[in-house]
């Protein structure tokens, strides 16, 4: 305060002199005698009495300053207490627009410094910034996620909420920036969502409600299964689609249980009738705790998949259907479901939930989950012309959590068939199911386990490793794979590898067969600043299935026109980094 009335003096001194020296030459008042000539008083009474009068009025000016200050800070305060009150009141709407779930990553990578350009399928550019290509991520990484954690994108939300009484209706626009490129950005629906709920208790203390959920775009967040490597029933089953496959869901909760029944439709193109025709699909689910460790999950759908597109059964349809089912045992952890699946909502309990960093609160906990799905369907009988017949697919995982104090554990054990991996496509070749008989197909299932541990130290720096093995899964022909165009008889073997995004089909040369992969990644991960991610990671893996298509018996850089292509052996191990700096809000 002492400060403030300093600066104050020199300024309001100068102003408080000015019209006293102006009021004491105003007309009509008699002029001050010269210096010593009947003066009332001496110079120095009048400096004296003058900074009294200036430290008065400083003072005054110093305490209205300071009493509208802590006016505004109260008021201030107080807007601030009721403004969560304001919100709560019925009738309100409430909710925000912008941006979130931004992910902005910078990274430095090469996912193979053993081999150069060409020598792989697909091929390692070299040392880089962007994004790693599929070889830049291991079959373990992501299991519960379609992002690799690399992407840099964005979604658009703009979300609304009304509470009154019982109803609670929601909604929002989610528009995502795919990946960006440097003249082209591509913008998709992300479940832009209705949502309306019928509330037991209108302060939300009972959670029983009934709640209907409307997709007017896309309703691929409302997938079956429960892993994300093991989900089906997305927009993916509706692939020919002349748009994106909107769907409804009305879900039942209670303390305890849930159950749930919804639809999807999509517009197919016919092609006997060259008219656009719709297809639609049924789904539905419950789940229910017993006790406070085990939750017991169940769900299933039906899926018209539009009409087969091979020419002698283009009168049938293709008709998708199963079950899955779930049993999780948990204590003291939470249990656990793909962000994929979750409704984005733009306000500050959900985005501080979604983007919360990871907790350590000491102990042990843990959480054990099992799955197992089964799928039919309906595609061409390679043995019997305008017939069909069931092809059936399975997959299946055990996942396993575990936290002690500032320890973390995984362990995953995944089991997918060919016939699962390609249902979506479907089959291979497609709209037909795999001949059998001696010039038939075999195929085998895609089986991997990994291991891993983290070491977290005072919620900023991150050390782990983790192991993995897989035997991917194969198709093995003796009469050459489709598409696979080895010029050469006898058996053929394709090894196809899938994230439920990505298919990486690698063909094996002639008469060989698959061997199992085995990787090692080690992670050293610093958060900071809340949002922001330093993550280096390194890599090794040994792949005996790693091809490369070139012409027999040339030299290199000799022109053999008349020399068939086929495929061969290349590098089997792989030594990557990824060096990246990520912010996420």
């Amino acid at each position: 305060m002492s400060f403030l009335r300093a600066c104050l003096l020199g300024g309001l001194g100068s102003l408080v002199l000015a019209p006293a020296v102006a009021l004491a030459q105003a007309p009509g008042e008699p002029a001050l005698p010269p210096d010593g000539a009947g003066s009332a008083a001496s110079p120095t009474t009048a400096t004296v009495g003058d900074d009294a009068h200036i430290k008065e009025l400083v003072d005054r000016e110093v305490a209205r300053i300071l009493n509208e200050r802590a006016a505004k800070e109260a008021a201030d305060k107080a807007n601030e207490a009721e403004a969560p009150a304001a919100q709560a009141q019925p009738g309100n709407v409430v909710g925000q627009s912008g941006f979130f779930d931004t992910r902005i990553a910078f990274t430095l990578t090469n996912e193979n410094v053993l081999v150069s350009p060409g020598e792989t399928i697909p091929s390692v550019p070299g040392w880089r910034f962007g994004v790693p290509t599929t070889l830049g991520t291991l079959f373990f990484d992501n299991y519960d996620t379609r992002y690799s954690g690399f992407e840099t994108l964005s979604h658009i939300v703009s979300y609304r909420d009304f509470h009154s009484g019982h109803i609670d209706a929601e909604s929002a626009l989610v528009v995502r920036i795919n990946e960006l490129s440097g003249t082209n950005i591509q913008l998709t629906d992300d479940g832009s969502y209705l949502a309306i709920s019928d509330w037991k208790d209108p302060s939300h203390k009972d959670p029983t409600r009934v709640t209907l959920v409307a997709f007017p775009v896309s309703a691929d967040r409302f997938r079956l299964g429960y892993s994300y490597r093991l989900s089906w029933g997305g927009d993916p089953e509706y692939s020919r689609a002349s748009s994106a496959t909107p769907g409804v869901k009305l879900q039942y909760d209670t303390d305890g249980m849930y159950a749930f029944v919804g639809a999807k439709s999509a517009v197919i193109l016919n092609q006997a009738t060259a008219e656009q025709e719709s297809a639609l699909a049924a789904l539905g689910g419950a789940g229910v705790d017993i006790g406070k460790m085990l939750r017991i999950e169940v769900n299933g759908g039906y899926f018209d998949r539009g009409f087969n597109q091979l020419i002698d059964v283009e009168d049938q349809k293709v008709r998708l259907y199963g079950a899955s089912g779930q049993i999780s045992l948990h204590d003291g952890m939470p249990l656990r479901s793909s962000v994929d699946y979750r409704l984005y909502k733009f306000n500050g309990e959900q985005v501080s939930n979604l983007f919360a960093p990871e907790s350590y609160p000491g102990g042990f906990s843990w959480l054990a989950q099992s799955e197992f799905t089964v799928l039919g369907q309906t595609l061409k009988d390679p043995d019997k012309t305008g017939a069909t017949r069931v092809q059936t697919g399975m997959a299946g995982d055990i996942n396993f959590r575990a936290k002690l104090d500032r320890f973390r554990f995984q362990a995953d054990v995944s089991y997918r068939d060919l016939a699962f991996i390609l249902h979506s496509v479907p089959s291979l070749p497609t709209y037909e199911d795999f001949p059998d008989g001696p010039t038939g197909y075999k195929t085998t299932a895609d089986l991997f386990a990994d291991v891993g541990v983290t070491r977290n130290w005072a919620d900023l720096l991150t050390l782990g490793l983790t192991a993995g093995i897989e035997k991917p899964a194969t198709l093995t022909s003796p009469v050459g794979i489709p598409g696979g165009a080895t010029g050469v008889a006898g058996n053929s073997t394709a090894v196809i590898r899938n994230d439920n995004v990505n298919t990486v089909i690698t063909i094996l040369p002639t008469g060989e067969s698959v061997v199992p992969q085995v990787a090692l990644k080690g992670s050293a991960r610093i958060d900071f600043g809340r949002m922001y991610v330093a993550l280096f990671e390194v890599y090794y893996s040994h792949d005996g299935n790693v091809t490369t298509y070139q012409r027999v018996g040339c030299a290199a850089g000799q022109a053999c026109p008349d020399n068939p292509f086929e495929y061969v052996f290349t590098q089997p191990n792989q030594l990557g980094v990824n060096a990246t700096i990520q912010a996420r809000f």
